[in-house]
């Protein structure tokens, strides 16, 4: 059973900062030594975490968030809500105590109405790493100090909430009986808390002369009129909730950059955190020209929780993250009429999640490994257990390398594929920039393909639609003009059929959704040249590669550098690879498309 406390800790979190992957709820859960209610705080360190709460009561008071008001005063009928304490322990020690209220026992349409609140896209933070990256910009961080407390809440938006525990007789009316905090601005754990906090912040980025994009509505950008050929100032703002991710050129006093700083810290309780470094565990390097992104400490931290006894030699030794069996592993548990163990289900289903949120933030070379053991989720089996740890030993033995971006002549570019040797074929698509992606998939398609001509266009569509919202995101940055992207494919049936309704007796069940690239490219948003297929990108989120196929295409995807630019480095006395069969590597040292030594 799970522990009440935890649960509703992590629900706090959860409504505090909004998650757009699974995974990133493992980024969210307390640590172990987090206490789980106060009684076991108050073990741990009385005076430490009462002094904490202190400070936390005295920052609510500051701010003015809820007056005290006596019982008889509460509208009939309202419910009263549940203030609680989640604490965490920072990362240099310190105890933070955060005051929530109970959001999952507040009332839609009493106490809150619409409660959605966007943040900014992974794609839209690579994005922004790759343009930093090409245009020679700094990334910097900045971090609000109790973000949601500096919201508005909407005229007669108001909750009632008992007083927090171990404070009850800190206001009592004149019988002697505790008071009840009537909530007039926006706290942690509220529903509306994260949207109230938005249509705050966003309003003042627009006064400032800041563009907000339609392609993103957390990104932001204000460029000043170019003066006699000379590019002006820009300046570009990504939102994560109360994370700011700002891209800027010039910093002296007088630029752009300077006065966006100044006014920041003139309206708001900010600090600044430096250059960015780590952003929802993904962690930054920019130096040489180049933007490194990677997840070296998350994956770390993975490998502590679900291999606290280390990598195994059988599964070290396995170079690819998966083995060509795996599609065919899931299949057998799908049909499988066996209950699942509950212990192998606990295990996988975090480890699953837990591994996506990698895969959809800077490691596309799991992306097909980790979508095909999602697809099992319910119905795990040990095999498949396994099958996800060896993805793990994967990412650990490479979890230095990461997405690397670097200036590059060629424009934003794709690439779609599909493979049709299974039931329901798998789509996938990738897109590239400045040296390395920025956007990939690799998903389960709806429906049963009658052919591969089929198979492929369904793959066109989907990929159609992510180069659509990248055109029309780049060009609001202006990175991107009217041209339309090349989305490359490897099969001609389909690449005829982009353009022309042809092959009717074979195409004519297709659903209309399906030919919706065919509407792109005759708006001329986008073309789909023909590639061959041992230079279709995409083929690497589709189906199981050897190894050397492999690490060919994840070296170009994710721009792995070598220290020959050509490719493998130099060889004078050349070597056999007994995992993968490579006859291109110097005796001696790792193997150049495995590591394998």
């Amino acid at each position: 059973m799970i522990d009440p406390a935890f649960s509703f800790a992590f629900l706090c979190l959860a409504v505090a900062r909004p998650f757009g992957e699974l995974g990133r709820a493992h980024l969210a859960t307390p640590s172990a030594g987090d206490p789980k209610g106060q009684k076991e705080a108050y073990a741990q360190n009385r005076d430490g975490w009462r002094l904490s709460e202190r400070a936390e009561l005295d920052n609510h008071q500051k701010n003015g968030s809820f007056e005290w008001i006596d019982r008889s005063a509460v509208p009939r009928g309202r419910r009263l809500v549940k203030l609680v304490w989640v604490y965490k322990r920072k990362r240099d020690g310190r105890l933070k105590s955060r005051l929530c209220v109970q959001g999952c026992t507040m009332q839609p349409g009493v106490d809150y109405d619409q409660t959605w609140s966007g943040a900014m896209r992974s794609a839209s933070l690579r994005s922004l790493a790759a343009i930093s990256a090409g245009a020679g910009l700094k990334m910097r961080r900045f971090d609000f100090v109790a973000a949601y407390l500096q919201g508005e809440l909407e005229p007669g938006e108001v909750v009632y909430c008992l007083p927090p525990l171990g404070y009850e007789s800190e206001h009592v009316d004149a019988r002697g009986q505790p008071q009840i905090a009537k909530i007039v601005k926006p706290i942690y754990g509220m529903s509306q808390a994260g949207r109230r906090w938005q249509r705050t912040l966003f309003p003042w980025l627009k006064e400032l002369g800041f563009v907000q994009l339609d392609g993103d509505t957390s990104v932001f950008r204000k460029k000043l009129p170019d003066v006699d050929g000379v590019p002006g100032e820009e300046l570009i703002v990504g939102v994560y909730v109360d994370d700011l991710c700002v891209c800027h050129g010039a910093e002296g006093p007088g630029s752009l950059y300077a006065d966006f700083v100044s006014k920041l810290f003139e309206r708001w309780e900010v600090e600044d955190e430096g250059s960015l470094n780590d952003l929802l565990g993904i962690e930054f390097e920019a130096n040489d020209g180049h933007v490194l992104i990677h997840q070296c400490s998350y994956i770390e931290r993975l490998v502590t929780t679900h291999l606290p006894d280390g990598i195994t030699s059988k599964v070290q030794a396995n170079t690819t993250p998966c083995d060509s069996d795996l599609p065919l592993l899931v299949a057998n548990a799908l049909s499988s009429t066996e209950a699942p163990d509950a212990s192998v289900l606990k295990q996988y289903q975090s480890l699953c999640g837990a591994l996506l949120y990698c895969a959809t933030n800077c490691r596309p070379d799991i992306a097909f490994s980790v979508g095909m053991l999602c697809r099992a989720m319910s119905r795990p089996t040990p095999e498949l257990l396994d099958a996800a740890r060896r993805v793990l030993a994967y990412l650990y033995r490479n979890r230095h390398i990461g997405l690397r971006y670097k200036a590059q002549d060629r424009p934003l570019h794709g690439y779609t594929d599909s493979d049709w040797g299974v039931r329901h074929s798998t789509s996938g698509h990738v897109f590239m920039y400045n040296s390395a992606c920025i956007s990939w998939s690799s998903k389960k398609q709806p429906s049963v393909a009658l052919s591969s001509c089929e198979a492929e266009i369904m793959a066109a569509s989907e990929a159609a639609k992510e180069a659509v919202y990248l055109r029309k995101f780049f060009q609001e940055l202006g990175r991107h003009g009217d041209a339309p992207i090349d989305v490359g494919l490897d099969n001609k049936s389909a690449g005829d059929l982009a353009y022309n309704p042809e092959h009717h007796p074979r195409t004519k069940h297709i659903d209309r959704r399906h030919f919706y690239v065919r509407e792109c490219v005759e708006d001329h948003r986008l073309r789909v040249p023909f590639v061959a297929s041992a230079d279709n990108l995409a083929d690497f989120f589709t189906k199981p590669l050897n190894a050397k196929t492999f690490f060919r295409l994840r070296d170009e995807i994710m721009n792995v550098p070598h220290s020959n630019p050509g490719g493998r480095p130099p060889s004078t006395k050349v070597a056999k690879c007994v995992a993968c069969g490579d006859t291109g590597f110097v005796k001696g040292t790792p193997c150049y498309y495995c590591n394998d030594t």
